[in-house]
């Protein structure tokens, strides 16, 4: 996974509660699929940060002004990469994983683990605003996240929508074997929902099981993934087609 230093970090106001912060990210290095941490003010004024992206200075900045970052989130197993560089800017804060990321990141001292076996009553203090979901039976080990007062869903590798036209600088182009690529790497897509059921999934009663939790329980309009474009509208129905062979 390569980010590269010189890019620009794009910056982004979606509502009072929610800012953006997206960069270019490659997988392997050659498949552009671009990266976004997203930060969501509580209405105590903390920040919550899900997925930290590398923090250069108009990241810092923008957050100094947003508020006091409280809470880093790593989303998965390999959503932690910069998440060291804000400890040390915000000691204070605290870290946030999953499970196998104490052992994969045995630098960084974890204040809780989603889905970790009797962690499950465990309050951070940002319940009031935003729930989370521990899907254990996904590949990466990924966390859902809701901010209920915006209807926002927050999700780093359960869901992409591909391209990522608006994580990379205005003007920039992909080549046409790209387009063609993302053109099926979007929810309604059946690459989609192959990958949903082939390719990230390690325990499909598992999978099942909290999808149709999210499907039955969770009201959303706007979806925010880690790679690829915000869905605005009509976020539940993304999810379903997305996740249509569990349901």
């Amino acid at each position: 996974m390569t980010s590269s230093p010189s890019a620009p970090t794009i910056i982004r106001t979606l509502d009072a509660s929610i800012t953006t912060f997206s960069r270019p990210f490659s997988r392997f290095s050659v498949f552009p699929v671009g990266i976004r941490m997203s930060a969501v003010r509580l209405g105590n004024g903390d920040l919550f940060l899900l997925s930290p992206t590398p923090l250069d200075a108009p990241t810092t900045e923008k957050l100094e002004q947003l508020g006091g970052v409280k809470y880093l989130v790593c989303p998965n197993v390999v959503h932690h990469l910069y998440v060291g560089e804000y400890k040390k800017r915000w000691p204070e804060a605290k870290i946030i994983g999953v499970p196998g990321l104490r052992e994969k990141r045995n630098d960084l001292e974890f204040d809780g683990i989603m889905g970790e076996k009797g962690s499950v009553d465990k309050l951070f203090g940002f319940e009031n605003e935003i729930e989370h979901r521990h899907f254990a039976g996904s590949g990466n080990q990924d966390t859902l996240y809701l901010h209920r007062p915006t209807n926002t869903l927050l999700t780093a590798d359960l869901l992409f929508n591909m391209p990522p036209t608006d994580q990379y600088p205005p003007g920039h182009s992909f080549n046409v074997v790209l387009r063609a690529i993302y053109s099926t790497l979007k929810p309604n897509s059946g690459m989609h929902r192959f990958f949903s059921r082939y390719l990230n999934t390690s325990n499909v009663a598992e999978m099942r099981k909290d999808v149709k939790y999210i499907a039955e329980n969770w009201r959303f309009e706007r979806i925010v993934p880690c790679h690829g474009g915000i869905i605005e509208e009509g976020g539940e129905q993304a999810f379903r087609e997305a996740f249509a062979w569990y349901l």
